[in-house]
């Protein structure tokens, strides 16, 4: 009897978007559940610090959701190496009554196990704020837990 093939890393991350990819998911534990408990989440690199630790980023995930009432996204590529997966989408955010859209790259590690370590999003934050109608100092207080 063959045991179940261990699904890749680039498995792993394209199901865990799709957790995002039309809303906000339902239950953000569930959703969140790929992470390590100890995983970083880095909003926009080199602006945002990286958040530590799932509960830290439900907590940053949920606070965001004050603002963003909807979003969701469009992939357009994926690349992986080993346990890097590189993921390029235009992830679309519903605030002030009017969509504004985000292309960005993001970038997650995984660890033997299947795991994610890490999750980076690599965006332009100067774009992104003028779309919402603020600065980049004011998109990063409003986006602060």
């Amino acid at each position: 009897m063959n045991s179940p093939s261990k699904e890749t890393p680039e498995v792993i991350v394209r199901r865990f978007i799709d957790a995002f990819r039309e809303t906000w998911p339902v239950d953000l534990d569930i959703a969140l559940a790929p992470l390590t408990d100890d995983a970083t989440y880095q909003i926009a690199v080199p602006a945002f610090a990286p958040i530590q630790g799932r509960a830290a980023i439900k907590a940053e995930l949920v606070h965001m959701q004050t603002r963003v009432v909807q979003q969701k996204h469009d992939m357009k590529n994926v690349a992986a190496n080993g346990n890097v997966v590189f993921t390029e989408r235009v992830d679309w955010s519903f605030s002030k009554g009017r969509w504004a859209s985000i292309p960005l790259v993001a970038v997650f590690e995984l660890n033997d196990a299947g795991q994610i370590t890490a999750w980076r999003e690599y965006l332009d934050v100067a774009a992104v704020s003028k779309q919402h109608g603020m600065t980049a100092e004011e998109l990063h207080a409003s986006l602060a837990v």
